[in-house]
């Protein structure tokens, strides 16, 4: 049987095919679903629909999660990068203080710095 497809379904199709993202290519789909005529020439096809827009629904919430940002990012800058680890209450950020013209918190007790404290130091005409 054929399956006597209308010109929205074409257009949705279309639409469907040049869709970059996947939230168009979800609305694409529920569109070409709501468009498809609904007969017995048309069941694989309304099938196959249905099971694309499944495949696109859970790429699009997977995808989310795959990409993630850093927590925080220092830029580089100047000649140099330096990085202070140590035990906690060790006194790093008293140093990177007295170094360099950074205000990092600094307390008499442990984990009172939650993050990385960019600071300048000046040494012999170089930053």
């Amino acid at each position: 049987m054929s399956a006597n497809l209308t010109p929205e379904f074409l257009n949705a199709e279309q639409e469907y095919k040049a869709a970059r993202t996947h939230r168009e290519k979800v609305e694409a789909l529920e569109r070409m679903l709501a468009t498809v005529p609904k007969h017995k020439g048309t069941e694989k096809l309304q099938a196959e629909i249905k099971r694309r827009l499944s495949e696109e629904r859970k790429e699009s919430q997977k995808k989310g999660a795959t990409h993630s940002t850093p927590f925080y990012l220092v830029e580089k800058e100047g000649a140099a990068q330096v990085a202070l680890i140590g035990p906690p209450n060790s006194g790093k950020s008293q140093l990177v203080a007295s170094l360099t013209h950074a205000r990092p918190e600094v307390a008499g007790y442990p984990f009172t710095t939650r993050l990385p404290a960019p600071g300048m130091m000046f040494f012999e005409n170089i930053q």
